[in-house]
C-alpha cells in the first residue's frame, strides 16, 4: 500500500488497529459502568414498606351494632356524650315483644296462683285425710281390744258352763250356747287382727304420693311458663341497645324509624386512656406484616407546612382478612404516641410499615419475594 499524505495539515486518519482499540476502550468503559451501576443497585438495600390506611382510637374500643333487626324508635345518646358500660344508647320498636311478655307473665302469675292455693287446698285434704284414718285406727285398735275382752269372757263363760254341766247342774244346750259365742268372739278377733293396723299409714303416704304428683305437675308447668318468660325477656331485651364498654361515644348517621339490621353500625365507643392507631392493610402484603415491625405515619391535621411524622410499632393482628366493597385488607393494631399533642380519636392516618429491605432494583421494579 502507498503512503498517505496531506496538504492541509489534518490529522492522519487511525489505522485499523488503533480503531479497534479505541472501540474496546469504549465498550469496556461502557461495560464498566453499566456492572458498577447494576452492582450498586444489587448492593444498595432499600427498605420496603406497605402503604395502610386507617385512624387513631383508643385501647378499648368497641363498634354498637343492634342485635336484632327492628325499627328505630328512640335515640338516647349523641356524638360526644360519655356513656357507662349498659347504658342504654337505642331503643328499638318493642309492642309485639312486650305483648307477648306481658302475656307470658300473666300466665305465670295465674300459675303461680293456683299452684298456692292447690298447695294449701291440699295441706288441708290431707290433714283432714290424716285425722280421719288416724280416728279410724284408734278405733281399729279398740274394736281389737273389745274382741280380745270379749273372747276372753266368753272363754271363761264357757268354762263355767262346762263344769255346771258337767255337775248335772246346767243343761247341754246352755254349753253349745256358750260354745258358739266363743267361736263367734274368736272369728270375730280373728277378723279384726287379719287387717294390719300399718294399712292406715300406707292410706296415708299413697294419699300423699298422689297430691305430690298433681304438685309436681303443676310445678313443672309453672317452671315452662316461667322459661317463656325469660325468652320473651330476653327477646324485650334485645330490642334495647347498649353500650358494651365505657367510653365517649362517636354516632353514625341513622334516624328514628329508620330500619337497622345486625351488620349496621350505629356508634363506635372510645374508651381507656392509651390511644392505638387502627391500621388496614391490603391483602397483598398481609403475610408479610408481623408484630414489632416499624411504622411511620402522617394524620390529616399535621400534613404539609405542619407535617409531623408519627411512628410506632405493630402490637397486634387480626387473623382474618376482611373485605368491603372491592377491597380486601387485614386489620393491624399498633402503639401511637401523640407526642403531646391533641389527638382526637377518629383522627385519619395514611402509614407505611416497614416489614424489610430488598435491593435497589427490586425495589425500583416493585418486586417483592
Amino acid at each position: 500500500m502507498g503512503d498517505i499524505r496531506t496538504t492541509t495539515g489534518e490529522d492522519m486518519p487511525l489505522s485499523r488497529k488503533s480503531v479497534r482499540r479505541r472501540r474496546f476502550l469504549y465498550s469496556f468503559g461502557a461495560l464498566l459502568i453499566i456492572g458498577s451501576i447494576v452492582t450498586a443497585g444489587i448492593l444498595i438495600r432499600v427498605e420496603r414498606y406497605a402503604t395502610a390506611s386507617g385512624y387513631v382510637t383508643t385501647e378499648d374500643y368497641a363498634e354498637v351494632r343492634p342485635g336484632t333487626t327492628g325499627t328505630v324508635s328512640e335515640i338516647k345518646a349523641r356524638t360526644g356524650d360519655f356513656v357507662e358500660a349498659g347504658a342504654l344508647l337505642v331503643q328499638l320498636n318493642n309492642d309485639q315483644e312486650k305483648a307477648s311478655f306481658e302475656e307470658a307473665q300473666r300466665r305465670v302469675d295465674r300459675s303461680q296462683a293456683d299452684l298456692e292455693r292447690r298447695e294449701a287446698e291440699i295441706a288441708v285434704d290431707l290433714e283432714r285425710r290424716r285425722v280421719a284414718l288416724k280416728e279410724q285406727k284408734q278405733n281399729h285398735a279398740d274394736a281389737i281390744n273389745i274382741a280380745r275382752l270379749q273372747l276372753q269372757n266368753a272363754q271363761a263363760k264357757l268354762a263355767l258352763t262346762q263344769q255346771l254341766v258337767d255337775k248335772g247342774l246346767k243343761a247341754k244346750t246352755a254349753l253349745d250356747d256358750d260354745q258358739l259365742k266363743e267361736k263367734l268372739a274368736q272369728a270375730e278377733l280373728s277378723s279384726l287382727l287379719s287387717k294390719d293396723l300399718a294399712i292406715y299409714d300406707l292410706l296415708i303416704a299413697k294419699d300423699e304420693a298422689t297430691y305430690q304428683t298433681e304438685l309436681r305437675a303443676m310445678q313443672q308447668e309453672l317452671r315452662a311458663l316461667k322459661d317463656a318468660v325469660t325468652r320473651t325477656e330476653a327477646q324485650l331485651k334485645a330490642r334495647q341497645i347498649r353500650a358494651p364498654i365505657t367510653g365517649r361515644l362517636l354516632r353514625y348517621e341513622f334516624v328514628v324509624g329508620e330500619l337497622v339490621r345486625p351488620e349496621t353500625v350505629l356508634y363506635e365507643i372510645f374508651g381507656g386512656e392509651l390511644q392505638v392507631l387502627k391500621l388496614r392493610v391490603g391483602e397483598r402484603y398481609s403475610a408479610k406484616i408481623a408484630n414489632g415491625q416499624r411504622y411511620s405515619a402522617l394524620l390529616a391535621p399535621y400534613r404539609g407546612v405542619r407535617t409531623i411524622y408519627f411512628t410506632g410499632e405493630v402490637e397486634s393482628l387480626r387473623n382474618v382478612i376482611q373485605a368491603e366493597g372491592k377491597s380486601t385488607y387485614r386489620v393491624a393494631y399498633c402503639n401511637f404516641d401523640d407526642q403531646g399533642l391533641e389527638i382526637a380519636p377518629g383522627t385519619t392516618a395514611e402509614a407505611r410499615i416497614y416489614y424489610g429491605k430488598s435491593c435497589l432494583w427490586f425495589f425500583l421494579f416493585n418486586i417483592d419475594l
